[in-house]
């Protein structure tokens, strides 16, 4: 049995957001190397690391909810340099319109995380005063 803070959607939640700011550290180091010769972009992924824990974790003939439990647990984001790429001549691979985008896109992607998790931890409080 677990507990409110230990809850796969508590679990969920709290990788989610490790995953925004991990996306966000790459995009930030994007940008802030956008003029160095051959610097190569990055990009993080979490939803296929995901997808194969869960795979796994179905194999293994544990419950559904233990499963999904330890699914969540082997998670984590990739960072991953994207080598293919080039913006320019000098081998940079930034281009910075669009990595300005997916800062935003990002940003309002952890506003939702953190409102979902301060959703819960209002109805933990309420539960607490007994309201």
């Amino acid at each position: 049995m677990s507990d409110f803070f230990t809850s796969n959607s508590m679990m969920m939640l709290e990788k989610a957001a490790h995953f925004q700011w991990t996306k966000q550290r790459a995009i930030l180091d994007n940008i802030s190397n956008a003029e160095t010769p051959e610097y190569k972009a990055k990009y993080v992924t979490f939803e296929e690391t995901l997808r194969s824990s869960i795979r796994q974790a179905a194999r293994t003939g544990q419950s559904p909810q233990a499963a999904m439990r330890s699914a969540i647990a082997a998670s984590a984001p990739v960072v991953h340099t994207a080598t293919d790429e080039s913006a320019r001549l000098d081998e940079n691979g930034v281009n910075v319109s669009e990595q300005s985008i997916e800062l935003v896109r990002n940003a309002y992607q952890i506003q939702h995380v953190y409102r979902a998790i301060s959703k819960d931890m209002g109805r933990l409080l309420t539960a607490i005063r007994g309201q």
